[in-house]
């Protein structure tokens, strides 16, 4: 019976070491990821400060580009500081698109990538995936996907 015991013991901390190794691994993969995700924003947030201090404006860009309505496809920090730019200009933002719409509250409607979404001329993905997020609203949505880095580099 002692022997049993023993063995139970030992598959549990080798089974507890493997899953604390895990868990390391994935913690440090995550945060890595969040260094270069936080260090991008910043750089894109810079960025948008240089343009603002230029006087070169979004909205702008936009009308130059005979975009009139557009949609904000990420709802946090650089998605709000966009739709309050362009709130006093000939550019309407119509809705934003957040994977966290039912948790968000704004000025606008907001929708998760899964639903219908209405026509715009463009929709300005700011969120930090833009591959991955364009590739699945392109299979939905015939109007045309921005990266928000893009443009705010391209002032």
């Amino acid at each position: 019976m002692k022997k049993k015991n023993f063995g139970y013991l030992a598959g549990g901390l080798l089974l507890g070491a493997a899953g604390m190794y895990a868990f390391k691994y994935n913690g440090e993969k995550t945060r890595k990821k969040n260094v270069v995700k936080y260090l991008d924003l910043f750089r894109v947030m810079n960025q948008y400060v240089v343009t603002k201090q230029r006087h070169q404006e979004l909205a702008a860009y936009f009308e130059e580009k005979g975009y009139r309505t557009i949609a904000i496809y990420g709802m946090s920090h650089i998605g709000q500081r966009v739709i309050d730019d362009l709130k006093d200009s000939n550019i309407e933002v119509l809705y934003g698109v957040d994977e966290r719409a039912d948790r968000l509250t704004y000025s606008l409607p907001i929708y998760k990538p899964s639903d219908e979404l209405p026509q715009v001329d463009a929709i300005v993905v700011t969120a930090y995936d833009f591959d991955e997020i364009a590739e699945k609203l392109a299979e939905k949505v015939d109007f045309e996907i921005l990266r928000f880095e893009d443009i705010i580099f391209g002032i």
